[in-house]
């Protein structure tokens, strides 16, 4: 039976993240972003990011924010989802000058992008905001 659990384990993590709707994608073209591109992929593949605002529980997915017409939010979560996943493979990956949204992280990513920034800041590749 352990084994039986193990094997759907592992093959639930192989299985790809569910695709945008097509209502979802077309939301994405609108505000000008390419959803095959690697970027709208891996906010795509980030799927349901669970963290807080204001000390509330709150999620947001690609899917729920285009669904739920936000442009800047999509932009916002592409940028930061994309950036976070280039992060966890490569430590010297730039932070975006622009449209990154810290609430779109998880608060254990936040830690580690505050210890990203708090990097750059001391080598003077970025002052603070």
């Amino acid at each position: 039976m352990k084994s039986l659990i193990l094997s759907l384990f592992v093959v639930a993590l192989a299985l790809p993240a569910a695709a945008l709707s097509p209502d979802a994608e077309a939301f994405v073209k609108s505000v000008g972003l390419d959803p095959a591109s690697e970027d709208v992929r891996l906010a795509e593949q980030a799927g349901v990011i669970n963290t807080t605002f204001m000390d509330e529980p709150v999620s947001y997915s690609l899917e729920s924010l285009a669904a739920e017409k936000k442009k800047n939010g999509v932009i916002r979560f592409v940028t930061t989802r994309a950036f976070y996943a280039r992060l966890s493979r490569d430590p010297n990956t730039s932070v975006p000058a622009a449209n990154y949204e810290s609430i779109y992280l998880t608060s254990a990513e936040k830690i580690v992008v505050g210890n990203k920034l708090a990097q750059s800041m001391l080598s003077g590749k970025r002052k603070p905001a």
